[in-house]
Order: C-alpha cells, then sequence, then structure tokens
C-alpha cells in the first residue's frame, strides 16, 4: 500500500507542473514511446523513446532512443530537430518533417554514424496533453565495421503514444 500511495505521489508530482497550460506548445516537453520496426536486413522489433522540447509552437528539439531486437541488438541515440505544421481547419492533427544525427551502437561492439533525413509524421492530440501517432524516418548508416565497412540505411516506422507538459 505504501509503495502504491509513493508511486501516485511520485507521478502526480511530476505530471503538476502540466495541469492548466495554455494550448501553446512553446515552451512545453515531449515524452513519448512506442514499438516499431526497422527494415534494413534483418528486418527489426524497434522500441522508441524520445523527449522534445517546443522552443515555440512549430520548432522542436529533442533527442531519440531506439533499441533494435533481432539478430545483434542495436541502440540508437539521435538528437534531432523538427517543424511542425498548424492546420487551421485541423487543430487537433499536427504534421512534422524533421531531421537529426546520432550514433548508432551495436551489441557486437561496432558504432556507425547515422544520418536521419528526412523524419516524417503526425500527432493526433487526443487531449491536450496525451497524442498518438505514426513516425517515419529514412537513415543513413555510416561505419567501418558495419556491413563490411559500406554505407548502408534504415527504414523505421514506429507507432507513439505521449504525454506533453
Amino acid at each position: 500500500m505504501k509503495k502504491n500511495l509513493l508511486l501516485f505521489l511520485f507521478i502526480f508530482s511530476f505530471l503538476t507542473p502540466c495541469i492548466g497550460q495554455t494550448q501553446s506548445r512553446e515552451g512545453l516537453i515531449q515524452f513519448s514511446v512506442g514499438p516499431g520496426i526497422g527494415f534494413n536486413t534483418p528486418t527489426r522489433f524497434d522500441l522508441d523513446a524520445a523527449a522534445e522540447y517546443f522552443y515555440d509552437d512549430t520548432f522542436s528539439l529533442g533527442l531519440d532512443f531506439d533499441i533494435f531486437v533481432r539478430g545483434d541488438g542495436f541502440f540508437d541515440l539521435l538528437p534531432f530537430v523538427r517543424y511542425h505544421f498548424d492546420l487551421l481547419e485541423q487543430p487537433k492533427f499536427l504534421p512534422y518533417v524533421g531531421g537529426g544525427a546520432g550514433i548508432l551502437f551495436g551489441s557486437n561492439g561496432n558504432v556507425a554514424f547515422d544520418l536521419m533525413a528526412p523524419n516524417l509524421g503526425f500527432e493526433y492530440e487526443v487531449t491536450p496533453h496525451l497524442f498518438v501517432g505514426p513516425d517515419a524516418s529514412f537513415h543513413i548508416l555510416m561505419g567501418d565495421r558495419f556491413w563490411g565497412g559500406s554505407t548502408s540505411w534504415d527504414l523505421q516506422i514506429v507507432g507513439r503514444v505521449g504525454y506533453r507538459c
């Protein structure tokens, strides 16, 4: 019982600053998670987590963390930037385009440079703080020991659920 109460108080204290926010996204932080798939050989399961800061209503900066499972495991740490399009006739629908660059680490010790361009998706705001939506990104992967030293590619598609505060 004490554990449940402490967990509730911890979560409530974390979310309390979000209560009563206005509709503007400026200065807000958004957290999202979701499952997905990576399509480079072999096709892999992707578990994605991201944090994003809205500089203003349309421009955001973030950090994406992916874990790929199948065969050799990989994880990806990738800073990104996005431009969000406000559609006046559909205020709950928020498409975006972006890009980024980061590092892909393999469980076998391999490391590659990851260039994400483009990153496309949209968010549907279920509530002013809760959103869902797909995210697709194309990646160019460059590293000495990955794929025989050659440049490779990856297409990732993720379904996200997130919270903005």
